[in-house]
Parts: structure tokens; sequence; C-alpha cells
């Protein structure tokens, strides 16, 4: 199996997430991966690469209209004679997953949660019917897929050595008479903290009380998503792949069991603090450290600790 990694490179942060999710890849389906990180070209420049490793295509955009990028794509993948391709999780990822798939004439899925090597072919899994159920699928070796993985476990190795070579610019399709910059992108102001609520927590009123706390301090908050279809939060507040994205400094998750599709939504968190009355969860293993004891008893302490965070609350912003 030949593999290219595609990755939409917009700052260093995806491109630490992105080796470890090629890592995880290559472990899992037993190959090995090439990338190719497309982007604008002042985006490009600014990446650290050889955080990446390995061999690397980078393709300069003008605008990111997946059409014209799947061309450019589809011409690299048939020089090369990849047979298959991962699209990174972010914007539009299950749409140039689709695009491509059709130009390469193989199989799609989409939003895939969990890919492995079996029987000659890949087997993987993904949520379905508002993440209620995970599906398996069985692919051919000759697929593509835009993932969605969990990668807080995996230990960090070292990156191959960088092979990285330019390719010819991407081209605006010809229905894109002009561009129009109306005003210069502007760094996200985000919260440095991120507190969310599981099903671990007993009562709405702790829910409703700990929700209040972020609020006044200026901190992102949110839930899994069980919470919300409990009817404790609303559905704009649930977090992981039918939700909200988050990379705080902090993230602190209260009564969380770890599920990949709720770990996707704070795998971008520089630190995990968990709380949960079981050490041996799911959460646990994906967290930097864990509190083994009841939420009640731990609350007020860790606010008290976390003031020192505080921020103001109009820039709770941090969800992207």
């Amino acid at each position: 199996m030949k593999l290219l990694f595609v990755i939409h490179g917009t700052d260093n942060k995806i491109i630490e997430t992105a080796y470890k999710k090629k890592q995880k890849i290559c472990r899992q389906m037993d190959c090995i991966a090439e990338s190719c990180v497309y982007g604008e070209k002042e985006e490009l420049e600014n990446l650290s690469l050889e955080l990446l490793g390995g061999r690397i295509y980078t393709l300069p955009v003008k605008t990111c209209v997946v059409e014209a990028i799947s061309k450019s794509l589809h011409k690299l993948i048939r020089e090369i004679q990849y047979t298959a391709v991962v699209v990174a999780d972010g914007d539009r990822a299950g749409e140039l997953a689709a695009l491509l798939a059709r130009l390469m004439n193989v199989k799609c899925i989409t939003a895939v949660t969990e890919l492995t090597k079996e029987n000659g072919g890949v087997r993987c899994k993904k949520m379905i019917y508002n993440n209620l159920l995970c599906a398996g699928f069985r692919l051919p070796p000759e697929f593509v897929i835009s993932e969605r993985l969990a990668v807080l476990s995996l230990r960090n190795e070292r990156p191959e050595p960088l092979d990285h070579i330019v390719l010819e610019p991407c081209r605006n399709p010809h229905y894109i008479l002009e561009d129009t910059l109306f005003e210069e992108r502007r760094p996200q102001v985000i919260s440095p903290v991120l507190i969310a609520a599981g099903m671990g927590i007993k009562r709405r009123e702790d829910i409703m009380k700990i929700r209040e706390y972020a609020k006044h301090h200026g901190f992102s908050f949110g839930v899994s998503r069980p919470v919300a279809m409990r009817g404790w939060a609303d559905i704009s507040e649930i977090i992981g792949v039918s939700g909200g994205i988050y990379a705080p400094k902090v993230t602190i998750a209260i009564g969380i069991s770890g599920a990949a599709a709720f770990m996707a939504g704070i795998e971008q968190s520089d630190y995990i603090l968990a709380v949960n009355t079981d050490p041996s969860a799911m959460i646990a293993k994906q967290s930097d450290a864990i509190i083994a004891d009841e939420y009640q008893n731990v609350l007020q302490p860790l606010f008290e600790n976390l003031e020192k965070f505080t921020y103001p609350r109009h820039h709770d912003l941090s969800c992207r």
C-alpha cells in the first residue's frame, strides 16, 4: 500500500497533531505514509515541516477551493501512484475526500474514527445516526477517507528526516474571476482553559454550577454529547466530532469517559486533567493527569486553583 496523508497546514499545532496521526496510521496499516500539506503561501512559509518529517509535498493555493485542490492532488497521486489517501480532519475534509475518491474511482468514507488493516483490505469505524451508533466498514486496499482519529495516547517519536518537495501552485478555477481582501486575518484570541462536563456528573444543578463558574471567569465550557441529549446542556455546547473542536492550554474533563468521538474535540489541548472516580477509565490513558475522586470533593479546591487563569469573558472564543 502506498499512502498519501493530506493536511491543510494553517499552523504548527495542526502539523504536530498530524505527525501523531501519521504515526498511528502507519502502525495500524503497517505502511509508510508520505504527506502533502496544502495552504496559502504565507501559511506554508510559517510552518515547521520538520515537526512532521519524512517526504512532504507542499501545495501552495491562492484560495482554498476544494475542487481545484482535488485536481492538483489527483495529478500528484497519479504521478507517484499512491493507492490510498487519508485526508486529515479539518474544514471541508470530507468534501475533499469525496472529490478525490471520485477522481480516483475508488471507495470513500468520511469522518473515520478507527482504521486498521484487515485481510488484505481495510476496516474502519465511524459514528453514525447523530453519533448514537458506531458502524464498521470494510474497504479494499485502494480507498480515500477523511479521518477523525484520537491520538492522545500515542508516544511521540523523533520524526524522520525531512524531504521537502514544492509542487506547482494550485490555480484558481475558471469561475473565480477576482479575489478581494476585505480584512487581514487576525490571530484568534482564545480562552486558556476549557472545562468539560460528562455523564459522571449526577445532577443538572452541578452542570449549571460548573457552566456558571466557567463563564464568570471567561473560560470555555462544553459537555459530552450524552449530557446534551439528556437535556442538561444546549446542543451548541457539545464537544467532539459533532460539536466544537478546542485547543486550549488546559482542559479539565470532569466525569468524562474518554470516548473517541469526544476526545477528538480536545486532543489539541496542551494539558488534560481528568476528574473521574475510575482510575482505569479510557480518559485516564489519554490525559496528562487524573484526580481519582468524586467530583463533589474536587470542584471547590479545583476552582480555587484555576483562579490564576481567569480571563475576560468577552474573549471566550476557543472553539474553532
